[in-house]
């Protein structure tokens, strides 16, 4: 297991996201990036050992999602 995925959890987020895709960027701001979007229905729970000088998350370990409820 790398980063909290392995071939089984891969394929049950890809489930569960695949019903949440959508056609359209989710903000107002245009982001200029090329992916898939989805409703942002679901948080993910990432684990994290530190953060860097510019506020990013070093060595995150991914534990799962939710229901944004």
């Amino acid at each position: 297991m790398d980063h909290g995925f392995d071939k089984a959890s891969a394929a049950d987020l890809q489930e569960r996201l695949k019903p949440l895709i959508r056609k359209t960027q989710p903000y107002a701001k245009r982001i200029a990036h090329k992916g898939i979007w989805v409703e942002p229905k679901l948080l993910a729970e990432i684990e994290y050992r530190a953060k860097s000088a510019e506020g990013k998350v070093r060595h995150p370990f991914f534990r799962g999602l939710r229901e944004d409820l």
